[in-house]
């Protein structure tokens, strides 16, 4: 059914009733027809489309809100509700069609408690259904939700789920969870958002998780901000026409291939996919306003927070963004697809950093995307079932065979040059009918480096060679005739040398001003010293007890160890693995401190920038040592369901996103906890966090189900009890974090002041948490500036607290994160300082 922008008129019949089949009639009792009653004569039977009658049956179905229960009949109906149970399976040749009347039709109930806590507002399981708004304004036709995570559900909601085959002509899809959802036609229809604060809020997912293929959106609108479409790998192609989309971040592009036609985008924010489509995301044609809501603070658009592939032609970008690139991180192996873009009227070059990662279409190429001034949507889309969505089957055949993209993967990416060692190279094309047929030119980089070997079943061998003693880098590059290219990177490490003799062999010296150093000359002939050195605490000479407290986590070797007065009582050891930049690792040697006394700690303070402290789960609670592992508080609420993970909760490495260029210690298990055992009889302490969150807008958190970071000052390991701050994402912003006080005994914690929301939670972030007699006081600040939303919001951009408190003599501390840990999601420790007060 080849649809298109429709004038539609409708037609009520006074029919004479005919025979009903025995399969309608059981598939829907006449529940309104009663004997005797006279308007039964009125009852809906056709409807007139453009000039033709349709008679309504299994496959054509009206909606209109507006009939009263004579006019029903069988295949006339008031609600979507009822239509969709009614509905049967379609077929791609003759699918059922739903024809609605202008109306909002909601999903469920706009006002209900939604007490199942049902994230799908109306599933459509049934293939190939159709809906057709009856006026060709989409704006007079609407679905309508209006919940998210967090504001009527707990998990992120979606206005409607749609099976295999589905098509939708004229109509808006929203979610106005937050957006006023506004009816001209009949302002009694309107309704206020459920909140301002942006939250997942989606408007399509799919049905089921069986076969869903074939969507196609045609003049519709999707309305909503965070999370638009429910990302997946559902449905396999998706066509987009002449429709508008409006989103924050993480809401345009799902499934495999998904085509945008001459469509027109609403950006508030700068990512607004999360990943994109897995094989194409194609723009062509469209229009993009930018509307960046604080472009002070970040004015690039940035087509996805991963690397899938793009390809945008004859696209035009305006509004306040001043640049545009592909991913915040490039990836140097992929490659994406542009022609004649703009942005604000001049030519713009995407990444223009990375220019290499932009394949400019011309000739051959350009004509897998557009042919003419037609776009090729029959080459995109047609796979191998001859899909024709967009009708260009007759007018473009001879264009429906042009390769858009290629991937290349590789058994493995490292290799050792020295052993000449292989790898195996496959790659997939698309389209995959055009294998066989396709040509492809292979080169490498560095040709001292790499050679190629083509065999009999398509893969490529490739062989690496490295004569020097240090790792290089190069790449293998297969391209189409037309253009089309795909790469992947190889790391080639040289021929290592034997690891470096010591010239003196290592000792400990000190404590000297409260620091043990371990000395040691190598024979490094001019290299960098990477020697792996760890520390260790054991409590006699013989070290068989031993505990790491300390690890090389660069290429700078642990030399120096920072006594504390955990190491009261304990011989310290070093174990040193010698080696340089380009050599082997050598085998380890031992060394021993004397035992540490009282007099050698020369303060009570605990200093440390994360860098070199062991990671490796550890669970044990014991005084003077870390506890470093994954922990559900017991008093988070039931209704958030997550487990702790059961590997590493933390990891020393670069951030990313908003951490990006920083260093530091981040949540990479779910339930990341880090505790210090510390007793004695110990009065005031303060305790100062540097922190830094991957969000970048300020809400530090993944959503708003129970995440949030608790700082424990005053605390006692053993029995979980004490005093903290908690920092928690909560529905009431979007850009903005709640600071409150609390209690914790037996691990249960009590707010014990008033909550505070602040913008203050971003990159730079400082905590200081002090108690002074009865008064526990928190100071946050940070370095990032306020964001303009923020102001906007009303959000303070420091923090300050107090509460009385109950005097304790606990001295432990640590933290607690329950929030998750997806790269955008992490929080990054950077610095801490805890001092202790007579």
């Amino acid at each position: 059914m080849n649809l298109s922008f429709y004038t539609l008129a409708i037609t009520v019949f006074a029919l004479v009733t005919g025979p009903i089949s025995g399969s309608a009639a059981k598939s829907r009792q006449v529940a309104n027809f009663r004997p005797g009653n006279s308007s039964f004569n009125d009852v809906i039977k056709t409807i007139k489309y453009q000039g033709r009658t349709i008679h309504l049956n299994e496959r054509a179905l009206y909606l209109n809100p507006k009939l009263n229960e004579s006019q029903l009949g069988l295949f006339a109906f008031r609600t979507l509700q009822d239509v969709v149970k009614f509905a049967k399976d379609g077929t791609e040749e003759r699918p059922t069609v739903i024809y609605m009347e202008p109306d909002v039709y909601w999903t469920d109930d706009p006002k209900g408690d939604n007490r199942e806590n049902k994230l799908i507002g109306l599933i459509i399981p049934q293939s190939n259904i159709t809906l057709i708004g009856l006026s060709k304004n989409p704006e007079h036709t609407i679905i309508a939700g209006n919940r998210g995570q967090m504001a009527g559900a707990i998990g992120n909601w979606n206005t409607l789920g749609v099976g295999d085959g589905f098509k939708a002509y004229n109509i808006t899809f929203g979610n106005y969870c937050n957006e006023d959802l506004v009816y001209p036609l009949d302002p009694s229809k309107n309704l206020p958002k459920r909140q301002s604060t942006i939250t997942q809020a989606q408007v399509l997912t799919k049905a089921h998780n069986g076969k869903m293929d074939k969507w196609i959106f045609d003049n519709c609108r999707f309305i909503s901000y965070l999370n638009t479409f429910a990302a997946g790998n559902q449905p396999h192609r998706t066509y987009y026409k002449n429709c508008f989309l409006q989103c924050t971040d993480d809401a345009v592009g799902s499934g495999d291939y998904s085509v945008f036609d001459r469509c027109s985008f609403r950006f508030y924010a700068n990512h607004p996919s999360w990943g994109g489509s897995r094989v194409l995301q194609a723009y062509l044609g469209c229009r993009f306003e930018t509307v960046l809501r604080d472009p002070g603070a970040n004015s690039t658009i940035y087509f996805a927070k991963n690397n899938n592939v793009f390809a945008v032609i004859d696209a035009r970008f305006e509004g306040n963004a001043t640049a545009l690139g592909w991913t915040d991180v490039t990836q140097d192996h992929v490659r994406h697809y542009v022609y004649n873009n703009t942005l604000n009227g001049k030519i713009v070059q995407i990444s223009p950093s990375k220019p290499e990662l932009s394949v400019q279409l011309k000739g051959g190429s350009l004509a897998a995307f557009k042919v003419g001034e037609e776009y090729n949507i029959y080459n995109l889309l047609r796979g191998n079932d001859d899909w024709d969505p967009a009708g260009q089957k007759d007018r473009l055949s001879d264009f429906k065979d042009i390769p858009f993209r290629m991937e290349l993967t590789t058994d493995k990416a490292k290799l050792k040059g020295a052993d000449k060692e292989q790898a195996t190279l496959s790659y997939n094309i698309y389209p995959e009918r055009v294998r066989k047929n396709t040509t492809l030119k292979w080169t490498v980089s560095d040709s001292k480096l790499l050679s190629l070997r083509q065999n009999i079943n398509g893969t490529i061998t490739v062989a690496a060679t490295n004569s020097s003693d240090s790792t290089r880098r190069a790449f293998v590059k297969a391209e189409t005739e037309q253009g089309i290219q795909a790469l992947v990177y190889f790391d080639i490490s040289g021929i290592a040398q034997e690891a470096p003799s010591f010239k003196k062999k290592p000792e400990i010296k000190g404590p000297e001003a409260g620091i043990l150093s371990l000395s040691y000359d190598l024979n490094l002939n001019n290299r960098r010293d990477n020697s792996l050195i760890t520390w260790y605490r054991s409590s006699g000479k013989n070290a068989i007890d031993s505990i790491k407290v300390g690890v090389s986590t660069s290429t700078a070797p642990l030399k120096n160890y920072s006594l504390s007065a955990g190491d009261i009582g304990y011989y310290l050891n070093a174990v040193i693995y010698p080696k340089h930049n380009t050599s082997k690792t050598g085998k380890p040697v031992f060394v021993q401190s004397r035992k540490i006394s009282a007099k050698d700690i020369l303060t009570s303070s605990i200093t440390t920038d994360f860098k070199n402290l062991p990671t490796s789960r550890n669970s044990v609670i014991k005084e003077g040592f870390w506890t470093v592992d994954t922990y559900r508080p017991t008093d988070l609420s039931k209704e958030f369901v997550w487990t702790p993970d059961e590997g590493n909760g933390w990891e020393y490495g670069p951030g990313m996103d908003a951490a990006a260029g920083r260093e530091g210690l981040m949540t990479v298990g779910r339930g990341a906890r880090l505790l210090y055992t510390q007793s004695g009889r110990l009065k005031d302490m303060t305790l100062i966090l540097k922190l830094s969150p991957h969000k970048a807008a300020g809400q530090g958190f993944g959503s708003a189900t129970g995440q949030y970071l608790d700082i424990y000052t005053k605390y006692d390991t053993k029995s979980q009890s004490g005093y903290g701050l908690r920092i928690e994402r909560t529905p009431k912003f979007g850009n903005g974090v709640q600071f409150t006080l609390y209690k914790f005994s037996k691990g249960v914690g009590t707010a014990i002041s008033d909550s505070q929301y602040s913008s203050v939670f971003l990159p730079g972030c400082k905590v200081e948490l002090s108690t002074g007699g009865d008064i526990l006081s928190a100071r946050v600040s940070t370095s990032s500036p306020q964001q303009q939303g923020q102001k906007e919001a009303g959000l303070a951009h420091s923090v300050s607290l107090e509460a009385k408190v109950e005097p304790n003599e606990f001295g432990g501390f640590g933290v607690q994160h329950t929030g998750s840990t997806g790269g955008a999601s992490r929080i990054m420790l950077e610095g801490l300082e805890v001092t202790y007060k007579d």
